[in-house]
């Protein structure tokens, strides 16, 4: 006798039931696709897996991410349950006879390996050393990053009329046209707006060379501070400010322990025309209670934190590391090592990917992003993302 096929009644349920039944029933279909063999039992498994996807979800919107979430795995791993987690927990129970950790020395060996070459690294925008390779002009004038104007830099605090997208155009398969998704708009509207959908009273430039990022303040070279081995995952916000592109918050995450070793919402060097909310989550920068950027950087590069030995872990991390004006050898990018053909992917997609994790749902956070772009990295390399205990 085949087991019953209708959800289990729960104290809470995070879902209509009519909407429950209907998902477990695309549940049995898809179960029956990649498990043909076990074919008598599909019923039972199909409602006890619904039942853990409708016990760890909080919402309608959860609830149908979740599900969507371990079909797609189901597929991915061919039906094996033993790789399939719900609600961050395995399905199938580790065997203990299997020790699952590994050693602090396995997983630096792990590593060490993927650390990427100083000439991948400079060929990606990252800055390794002194470098002059601008006309003086370029330091001078620069094209606004937002409207693609050219002005002078040192009247940037002037008022201007400045009109952009905050989004990037993306091509749609559909209409064949370019669309920009803040707004609607494509390239070929006859529409004013089709120009921009925003307006600011200044233009903005982004510093992505030596020369020019050094005007703001001197690198700092990490091979100038000794310390003990570590590894840490790092991600910065960033805003617009007279001096160009500046740092307004910086978040470091040990990589064995998990534990945030700094925080800190950043005081720029130059005056702040945006803080760029919208992406970077900061509203606000109280003078009182937050570091300026000569702070931050005496308290980050040193023995005990960022230091020659320091293995460092991010996402597109030369955005973060110019800002900060550091030159590091040791890099793990998740942007390099594990995106596939010309374009490299966002962490958002390998957070969803490897993680079954959504994350940038709105205003970033580099804490969320430090967080992932490590545990990234554990999975990749086989490390188990809840070890928190080294031998």
């Amino acid at each position: 006798m085949s087991h019953p096929l209708r959800p289990i009644d729960l104290v809470r349920q995070p879902a209509p039931f009519q909407d429950r039944y209907k998902i477990l029933q695309k549940l049995l279909a898809h179960l029956q696709k990649v498990k043909p063999n076990a074919a008598e039992k599909l019923n039972k498994l199909a409602v006890g897996l619904e039942a853990r996807v409708a016990k760890s979800s909080s919402s309608p919107q959860s609830y149908r991410f979740n599900m969507s979430i371990l079909m797609r795995d189901l597929t991915k791993y061919k039906g094996d349950l033993s790789q399939i987690r719900v609600g961050q927990k395995p399905i199938v129970a580790r065997d203990k006879t299997r020790p699952s950790n590994i050693t602090k020395l396995n997983a630096m060996e792990k590593l060490k390996a993927v650390i990427i070459d100083t000439e991948v690294l400079k060929k990606n925008g990252y800055i390794i050393g002194k470098e002059t390779t601008e006309d003086p002009a370029d330091l001078i004038y620069t094209t606004c990053i937002r409207c693609n104007t050219k002005f002078e830099k040192a009247k940037i605090m002037e008022n201007a009329f400045c009109r952009y997208h905050i989004s990037k155009k993306q091509f749609d398969k559909v209409s064949k046209t370019y669309q920009y998704p803040c707004c609607g708009e494509t390239t070929v509207s006859t529409s004013f707006l089709r120009l921009g959908c925003q307006t600011q009273n200044h233009h903005v430039f982004r510093s992505e060379t030596y020369e020019e990022l050094s005007t703001i303040s001197k690198f700092i070279s990490t091979d100038n501070y000794s310390g003990e081995e570590n590894v840490l995952a790092l991600d910065c916000e960033m805003a617009f400010t007279s001096l160009g592109y500046e740092m307004i918050r910086l978040t470091i995450v040990d990589f064995f322990t998990s534990k945030t070793l700094f925080d800190e919402i950043i005081r720029p060097i130059g005056e702040v025309i945006d803080l760029n909310s919208q992406f970077s989550g900061v509203h606000e920068i109280c003078e009182s209670n937050s570091m300026s950027y000569h702070e931050a950087m005496r308290k980050v590069v040193s023995e005990k934190l960022i230091n020659k030995n320091t293995i460092l872990i991010g996402h597109g991390l030369e955005n973060d590391l110019n800002v900060m004006r550091i030159v590091h050898k040791k890099i793990i990018d998740t942007a390099i090592l594990y995106s596939k053909g010309r374009y490299k992917s966002s962490l958002k997609n390998f957070a969803f990917e490897f993680l079954s994790r959504e994350i940038q749902n709105g205003e970033h956070d580099s804490s969320e992003d430090a967080i992932a772009t490590m545990d990234v990295v554990k999975v990749r390399l086989g490390i188990p993302v809840e070890q928190t205990g080294w031998d």
